[in-house]
């Protein structure tokens, strides 16, 4: 493994895969909540929830930081834009 990436295989066929890697960490109080309403919200397991939450964590990442794009949320209070620290 390079850095945080994961190692990427060759598969038989030729085609680049990228095997799942078992991870130990330690989260904050309200990354467990937040974990735990997705699970509770979309009954999915505490892995598919990390899953969901980091797919959608990297999607805002790239979207702010790589690609330079506003993000803006729209509701009834109005709309706010989207800052990463």
């Amino acid at each position: 493994m390079l850095g945080n990436r994961p190692e990427v295989e060759e598969a038989p066929d030729g085609r680049l895969t990228t095997e799942p890697k078992r991870i130990n960490v330690a989260i904050s109080p309200e990354m467990v909540r937040a974990l735990e309403y997705v699970i509770e919200r979309e009954g999915v397991t505490l892995t598919e929830a990390l899953r969901r939450l980091v797919g959608y964590g990297d999607f805002v990442y790239r979207a702010v930081r790589e690609r330079r794009e506003q993000l803006l949320l729209s509701g009834s209070d109005g709309t706010k834009e989207v800052v990463l620290l």
